[in-house]
Formats: structure tokens, sequence, C-alpha cells
């Protein structure tokens, strides 16, 4: 029996973060892979091979592309165009999980003509595969494209489970679009026709899609049915994430009603589902809703418990894709600077050779004329147009290696403006949904996020513009860094006055950029406490190499550590403690006259000027 890909619905308000499960085998794969072991034909084998790999795709990563790997190999063997399709469909799927888009982009259009080779089985799921990475990608007028492709394979072979999927999945892009009026026709229509063939999955789908809708719409009691209809279907098939959209579906909507307590029993309920399956996402919309409840309620105490929770849990998400996305640029941009050395070992190598070919030509010169004097004349003859060859063809190896070593020197500076590129994309992310948060803390917090990622986009600014490629300038960038900050916080120049004392320091990458995020955090935290509005002060920032040691020092003459705000338990200074290792820092913390700030690195990588020009 042919391996089939199920269907993955990427709906807007049931996104699901969710941990690994248990490391440990399940029942299912335990068998497919006794299964494995006694199989009869490779078509089998290819087949067993990427079932095992589509059930490890939620538990172990590693283990879903060891098999899928396995299952390209034999279905290269096999020279089966629909197992190659399946096999490769299932890796591009697994690099969508990673976060790898344009590979998996990549990959879904090798898989097209293959399917269409083998005669169109599955070419729908691809389309749909790719539809829904583009809308997760937030580029929703390709992804109708791909949808409507999807479709229209359904409905030429009258497929009504995938007619209703996909005109679910059209109407999610249309209302991300702000089109709510072909939403809304689309959901009827998947709602309606998943009642006709009575699917389960589909009912509670197309439920919360129209109670998403009339919610939207401010049509209460239809919003309340829809969301009840896929409280009630989910609980029966035990869909746990859309029970808990759906309660908290109904918790919004009660709580805009006015009925607090209600809205409270929902809420509650909505995060007992949504902690079982560990939707992040959807739980810090419960925690920010019951804090505005309780808040409401007058329980302020239980209030303020619920924002800690909401904050926390955003400051984790937006760190964890901070990370990911920071250790994916560092990850191509290692890999663009391995190929660059490998290219330049190759290019020495073929220099060395042509040196030797060069060397063992005269030991032959002098050999013949040893033996020929009498030919004298020919010989001369012979070795002036063989050194001249030489000649040129060491030209034209010369003029290739400058010519290589200009284009990776291009490609790299393409690399890190791809990176600060990306990094301010995120930036702008943090901006834009800054723009919608009314909590104050919850704002500050995606402030200093967005902060911390200018602070790495300007060190990849530095290194794809005029500078070199090698190092940082730590006096230009310091003061680049400071003035932001300022600019940031908004603080009257006239009050607080910047004195920066910066030794000519190169730094490399690997160094600059912990020293960047730890500068960034002391200077924005003397920013932030430091000066009450309407207090003037002095803050200082030095950087030097001293006892074999660079030495960072923030200082400030504020307030000190009066307030208990101006300390080292907050987030940011988790983050330098954090760097301590990795740059071999002690860290010393003074608040006499105002608060001090020592960094003392031992790991560090100074780039000298002469071998910058080298």
């Amino acid at each position: 029996m042919k391996f089939t890909f199920f269907w993955l619905f990427f709906l807007s308000f049931c996104f699901i973060q969710n941990t690994a499960f248990s490391q440990s085998d399940t029942n299912l794969i335990l068998t497919l892979k006794e299964r494995l072991e006694n199989v009869s034909t490779v078509e089998e084998e290819v087949g067993l091979l990427n079932d095992i790999a589509w059930e490890y795709y939620y538990q172990n990563f590693d283990s879903a592309m060891y098999y899928t790997n396995l299952a390209l190999a034999k279905s290269d063997e096999l020279e089966d165009e629909y197992w190659q399709s399946v096999s490769l469909e299932m890796k591009a799927i697994l690099m969508e999980m990673s976060g790898q888009y344009e590979e998996a982009i990549s990959l879904y259009l090798e898989v097209i003509p293959l399917r269409q080779k083998a005669g169109g089985e599955g070419l729908e799921n691809t389309y749909n595969n790719m539809a829904a990475l583009f809308q997760n990608q937030q580029n929703y007028e390709t992804s109708l494209i791909y949808f409507k492709k999807s479709l229209k394979i359904e409905e030429e072979r009258n497929n009504q489970n995938g007619i209703a999927a996909c005109l679910i999945n059209l109407g999610i892009s249309y209302k991300n679009l702000g089109k709510l009026d072909t939403a809304g026709v689309l959901f009827r229509k998947a709602n309606k026709l998943s009642e006709a063939i009575r699917d389960s999955v589909l009912i509670v789908h197309s439920s919360l899609s129209l109670g998403d809708f009339f919610y939207q719409e401010n049509k209460s009691d239809s919003a309340t049915y829809f969301y009840e209809v896929a409280r009630d279907k989910g609980l029966i098939i035990n869909d746990l994430n859309s029970v808990g959209v759906a309660l908290q579906g109904l918790g919004n909507l009660t709580m805009k009603e006015g009925k607090l307590e209600q809205a409270l029993d929902y809420l509650n309920q909505a995060e007992v589902y949504l902690n079982t399956v560990k939707s992040f996402l959807g739980l810090s919309n419960v925690y920010f809703n019951k804090a505005k409840l309780l808040k409401a309620s007058g329980q302020y105490q239980e209030a303020s418990t619920y924002y800690d929770k909401y904050i926390a849990l955003n400051d984790s998400l937006r760190t964890m894709e901070i990370l990911r996305l920071t250790a994916d640029m560092e990850q191509k941009y290692e890999s663009e600077r391995k190929e660059r050395q490998i290219t330049e070992l190759e290019l020495q190598a073929a220099e060395q050779e042509l040196r030797d070919r060069a060397n063992r030509a005269r030991l032959s010169y002098v050999v013949v004329l040893a033996l020929l004097f009498l030919f004298l004349g020919g010989f001369y003859a012979y070795r002036y147009r063989t050194q001249r060859k030489n000649s040129l063809i060491l030209s034209q190896k010369n003029k290739t290696i400058e010519i290589a070593l200009k284009d990776k020197e291009v490609l790299l500076r393409e690399i890190h403006h791809r990176v600060k590129n990306n990094l301010q994309v995120v930036s702008s992310l943090l901006s834009i949904q800054g723009r919608e948060i009314e909590d104050a803390k919850a704002l500050e917090a995606v402030k200093e996020s967005q902060n911390r990622v200018k602070s790495m986009a300007l060190i990849h600014q530095y290194l794809y513009g005029e500078h070199d490629l090698k190092s940082i300038n730590m006096q230009e960038y310091v003061s680049q860094l400071s003035q932001n900050l300022f600019d940031t916080y908004r603080l009257d120049r006239d009050l607080v006055e910047l004195k920066l004392e910066i030794e000519t320091v190169h730094l490399d990458v690997d160094t600059a950029v912990p020293v960047g995020i730890i500068l960034n955090e002391l200077i924005t935290n003397s920013l932030k406490y430091a000066f009450p509005e309407g207090q003037g002060g002095l803050l200082e920032v030095s950087l030097f190499e001293k006892d074999n040691c660079l030495v960072l020092i923030v200082k400030d003459n504020g307030i000190g550590q009066s307030t208990g705000k101006h300390s080292g338990t907050n987030f940011g200074m988790k983050l330098i403690r954090a760097f301590e290792h990795k740059l071999g820092a002690a860290i010393e913390i003074a608040s006499e006259n105002g608060y001090q700030v020592t960094c003392k690195i031992s790991k560090y990588k100074r780039i000298w000027l002469e071998d910058i020009a080298s």
C-alpha cells in the first residue's frame, strides 16, 4: 500500500508549539521497525521507511531525517518516480519544520514534476503543503495560488474531504488579507460540506474558523454557537488543542459581554487543555486575558501573577525565536566561511603544483644542457618557450585567484547584508507587535528584545559596508550603539551626558557580538533606571586593554540601587551572566555614588591593523 501524507492544517488560531514527546519509540514505530526487518521488495521497504519517518516527525527530528534519507537512497535505487516524490516531500516537510524554508520550497519544486510524471498521485497534497508553508511565512498571496491548485485537483477527483480542507485554508488566507466577506463564504461552504460527509475533524476546524469570523464581525450568538460545536466535537475526537482554542474563544466572548465570572470559568478550562498539549502561544493569550479579567474583577494580586506568567512566557518565546534565527544565520555564515577556506586551499595547492612543475622543468633543462651542449641554441629556444608558457599559466592562475577572492569577498558582504536585513526584519516585527501591546511591562520587554537584535544587526552592517570583513572597530561601534540607545529612550542630551573612552581596538566577530550584547544591556540598564524623569547626570563607557584582559566599564552617577531596580536580577543581567563562560569574563558591580559594572574579559581575539591589511 502506497504511503500518503496527511493534510496539514495551518490555522492561524490554533498554531501549536509542541515540546518533544518521549524519546522512547511508540508501539506503532516498534511495529513498523519489525515489519521493516521482514520486507520482500524494495518498494515495500521505501514505504515503511517513510512511514517510520512520519511517525518520528513530532518526536525526534534526527531520527525522522535519518529514515527519510534512507528512503531517498532506496527510492533512487528503485528508480520509481512516485516513491522519489514521496521521500523528497517528507524531507521538505522536515526542512520546513527546522526553519530552512528556502530549502523546503526548493524540494517541493522538485517533487511537483516527479508527481506529474507519476500520474499526479499526491500532487494535491504537495500543493497544499507548499501553500501552508507560504501561509506560515505570512505570504498569503502566494499561498492562495497553491491552495487553489490543490482545490482544483480535489474537485476534479470529487474528493469531498480534500475540498472542505482546501476551503478552510483558502478562507484563512483571505481572512489574513482582510477580505472577510470572501473568507466567511468559504468557511460556511467548508462547514456545510463537513457536516454532509460527517467528518468530525473538518467540522471542528471549520467551526473554529466560523467562530473566529463571527467574533470579528461582532455577532456573538453565531460565534458562541460555532465555538460550542468545536468544543463538543473536539472532546469527542480528543482534539484537546481545538477544545482549548474554542474555550478561549468563549471566554473572550463572555468577557466582552461583561460576564466576568463565566468568562473566567471558560479561560480556566482553556488553560488546562492548552497546557496539556503545550500550546505556548495559546497559553500566552489565556494568561493575558485572565490578567485583564482578574484586574477588572478587583483581584489585583491574582491579576499580577498572570501578567508575570504572560510576560515570562512571551519573553521565552521571543528569545527562543531570536536564538533560532541567529543560530540559523551563524550556521549559514560558517558554511560560507569554510567554503571560502577550502577554495583558498585549493588555489594554493594549484599554485604550488605550478611551482613544482617549474622547478622540475629547470632541473630537466640543466640535464639536457650537460648532455646536449651541441644543441645549445635549440635548447635555449625551447627553454624560452617553456618559461613563457609557464609564466602565462601562472599569470592566468593569479588572475583566477584574484577573481575568486573578489567573488568570495562580495559573497561574504552579501551574507552580512542579508543577516543584517533579516535581523532588521525581526526588529520590525517586534516593533509592529509592540504597537498592539497595551501592557507596559510587555511593551518594555519587546523594546529590550528589539534593542538586542539591533545591536547584532549593527555589527553585520559594519561588516558588509566599506569596513574590512575580518574585524569590528569597537570605537565606531560603541559610539553608534550608544547613540542608538539614547535615541530609543529619548533622553534629554542636555541633562544626561554621554562620555566615551574607547581605545582603537579591532575585535573579531565572535568577540564583538557578545560584547555588543553586554554593552546593550548595561547601557539600557543605566538609561532606564539611573536618571528619573527630569534628573540629569553622566553616563561613562570605557573599553581598553590591561594586563592581557579587555576591560569594559559602564558607569553612571544616577540613583544607584536605591530603588531595587538597578540590579542584576532582570533578564538582561541573566543574559550577561550567560556570556561569562564564553568570554572568560569576571563581572564586578559597585553602587557607590551611582552604579558601575566592570567586565574583565580574558577570552577575546584582537585583530591588528597589519593583519587587516594582509
